[in-house]
């Protein structure tokens, strides 16, 4: 691959190597940012046109004035993809999905107060500022940027909200049965939700819950239901404590479509006209992650009463430990219901 100048404006940063100090920049279209469900090797190029360049490259590349990107972030397999891609139906939008080196961030910064940091703190902090301008910067037609978050990126909102002033972000969430019925169904999601556990749990003992929980003593679907509280807490205290997030739920998107996307709209200062185009978005009925496959409606009932019915025991056990857990901790009754 060859090195583009930095002031090209279809260059990404795509990769970050904290042990090699460098990053991959790499150009990408307007078409395959839009197609792109995830912004990681399954979205390269078979004719990638980038460079490794060292990390200092990204503060040290040219800043365009543009309005800064707004946020998705989410409990994991709840809808997120499907929502951002219904913010594509507006003109004006550039959806950026799950770029690779936030969640490479995310990982360091639960690091950073520990001798076996490759970050400095300020480096850190310096690095996701960098990023955010850069995927702040859209192609025509696009004039805002929306870039959905990996669910392992959850420890990040917080800095991110008090490095960017302008920052509007939204959280996604959905209730604990059928978000575990949604996970066992698929041991990759299992898998994915067990990688954020041990960021979870120390958030959630932070705020003194679940102290004395070890993650070794938990199954997977006990882990899979921490980690719901976990999300639960932090983004009913995101939400409280300021008015640039928004908290959503997925059965809210799928039963009120037309009243959530207008709050949506609202939220990030897009034209309420847009919201007829994305109720009539063919996003509705395609898998959002492969979008050459039909996945509707009906499809994803069908699909969570199965996974309710197969998975009956590991749900039963993921509710009755956050059940316990709230027990314990009385205030959680008005924050959570399992």
């Amino acid at each position: 691959m060859t090195a583009p100048p930095l002031d090209d404006p279809e260059l990404l940063p795509f990769k970050l190597d904290l042990i090699g100090r460098r990053v991959l920049w790499l150009r990408l279209s307007s078409e395959q940012r839009r197609t792109a469900a995830f912004l990681d090797e399954r979205a390269l190029p078979k004719d990638a046109q980038g460079a490794w360049l060292p990390l200092g490259s990204l503060l040290e590349a040219p800043r365009i004035a543009a309005p800064d990107a707004a946020a998705i972030f989410h409990i994991g397999h709840c809808g997120s993809t499907l929502l951002s891609r219904l913010l594509d139906s507006w003109p004006q939008v550039q959806g950026l999905r799950e770029p690779q080196p936030l969640r490479t961030l995310a990982e360091a910064w639960t690091m950073l107060a520990t001798p076996q940091s490759r970050l400095d703190p300020v480096e850190a902090s310096g690095l996701l500022r960098a990023l955010w301008l850069r995927w702040s910067r859209t192609l025509p037609p696009a004039t805002r940027s929306v870039v959905k978050a990996n669910s392992g990126c959850n420890g990040l909102i917080a800095p991110l909200l008090e490095q960017t002033p302008a920052l509007r972000a939204i959280v996604l969430d959905q209730p604990l049965r059928p978000y575990l019925a949604t996970l066992l169904k698929a041991p990759g999601s299992v898998l994915d939700a067990a990688h954020a556990a041990g960021e979870r749990l120390g958030d959630l003992q932070a705020r003194g819950l679940a102290e004395g929980v070890a993650l070794h003593a938990l199954s997977l679907p006990q882990q899979c239901a921490m980690g719901w509280l976990a999300e639960q807490v932090r983004f009913a205290a995101l939400a409280a404590a300021d008015e640039r997030v928004l908290r959503l739920s997925f059965e809210s998107l799928l039963a009120h479509p037309q009243a959530t996307l207008q709050a949506i709209a609202a939220h990030l200062s897009l034209p309420p006209g847009g919201v007829d185009a994305a109720l009539a978005s063919p996003a509705w009925n395609r898998y959002s992650k492969a979008e050459d496959h039909h996945y509707g409606r009906d499809d994803r009932a069908h699909d969570l009463a199965l996974a309710m019915r197969r998975h009956r025991d590991g749900i039963d056990a993921g509710v009755a430990w956050v059940e316990a857990c709230m027990r314990r901790h009385p205030a959680l009754q008005g924050l959570v219901t399992a």
